[in-house]
């Protein structure tokens, strides 16, 4: 964290610069940081010089190098996909889970074995739609609980928030499921001197992100099309299909990615990370394959619960063949390759990379 900064530089270098990822991570710990739903604000200066809601941004300084030796005991070898342990391809054995979760269901799959087990008490997640198209953070306290949360919304929501609020109350062995942003975050709150709840989380779960939506415009294009309130369930295929993909309670719409794509939020133009990589165990799609995805265990902890629940027919896996591997990693790494550009672009140097600390031969990599 940088010495003496609060909120009143949070605004400054982020709220106000447009690069706020919604995350909630400065919410909840004090009460002049407000939500409505994907925008944050300062409601009033606190007068405190070293905060919170400063040192737990993902958008304020952040030594990479640092977090990757306190979450893996060294320094990543991989600058595509970050540390991990194995790389498979994955499913859910359980139909009922695969059908109403996204893609192959590891997930919802993973938080409700380990929650059967006693190994997390309840998970901090999203509900995709929560009286509306908004998300909002949910904590599951039981196995049950999980598949109302599962899916995919691509709206940026202050899950952290919610974490925030329940944590007030100490708890141990937590789950947490969140996109990139989401999980640097957690992590950063999990590093800092200042007291925080995020120190009971057990279990990180982080989900692949190439960017998410904002609310207001989303919505307004929406409601342009279809009544929002009929909305059951959104999703975007893998390439080569390039459409949105909205199941209402009338039907199936489709709607071109390039209308959508002026909705997403500012900051993911110079978000570096795809697929989680702070996280013990990241999930996403495999591109071309239907109901599997692809997980990336990243923590020994991780591999004890995945091997288990593989051991218990809980969880279905393969490999990933390689050239769908290469195909993740040159997707990873066009993503930073463009954050960096994008940010250089703000900045005008190439060493003043914004939230980003990154060594000298790290940087080099991707300019």
């Amino acid at each position: 964290m940088e010495v003496g900064k609060g909120s009143l530089d949070l605004e400054k270098e982020v709220l106000n610069e447009g690069l706020c990822t919604s995350c909630g991570a400065c919410v909840d710990i004090c009460p002049y940081i407000k939500v409505v739903k994907d925008r944050v604000a300062v409601i009033e200066p606190c007068g405190i010089a070293e905060g919170k809601c400063y040192d737990f941004c993902p958008r304020t300084p952040t030594d990479i190098a640092a977090l990757d030796r306190r979450i893996f005991g060294k320094e990543h070898s991989d600058s595509a996909l970050g540390s991990y342990i194995s790389i498979e391809m994955a499913q859910a054995r359980d139909s009922e889970v695969r059908r109403r979760a996204q893609y192959g269901g590891v997930v919802s799959a993973l938080l409700k074995y380990t929650m059967d087990l006693g190994e997390i008490g309840a998970a901090m997640l999203t509900r995709p739609f929560d009286g509306g198209l908004m998300p909002a953070s949910m904590l599951a306290e039981e196995s049950s609980q999980v598949l109302e949360c599962a899916g995919s919304n691509y709206i940026a929501s202050a899950t952290l928030s919610g974490l925030n609020k329940v944590m007030k109350q100490p708890r141990d062995a937590v789950g947490v499921v969140g996109l990139p942003c989401q999980i640097l975050a957690l992590r950063k709150m999990q590093a800092s001197k200042h007291e925080t709840g995020a120190k009971g989380v057990k279990l990180v779960i982080g989900l692949f992100c190439t960017w998410a939506l904002s609310y207001k415009g989303f919505y307004e294009f929406l409601r342009g099309k279809l009544d929002p309130s009929l909305i059951k369930r959104l999703d975007i295929p893998p390439p080569p299909a390039n459409i949105l993909v909205v199941d209402t309670e009338a039907g199936t719409i489709e709607f071109p990615l390039d209308e959508i794509r002026g909705f997403v939020k500012p900051t993911c133009g110079i978000c570096f990370d795809m697929t989680s990589e702070f996280a013990d165990i990241s999930v996403g799609m495999v591109e071309g394959v239907e109901d599997w995805n692809t997980v990336v265990v990243r923590t020994a902890e991780a591999e004890r619960l995945f091997e288990k629940a593989k051991a218990d027919g809980i969880i279905e896996t393969r490999p990933l063949e390689e050239a769908r591997l290469g195909h993740l990693r040159e997707a990873s790494l066009l993503k930073k390759k463009r954050a960096i550009s994008e940010i250089v672009k703000r900045t005008g140097d190439e060493r003043a990379l914004l939230y980003l600390r990154l060594s000298d031969a790290e940087r080099s990599k991707f300019l």
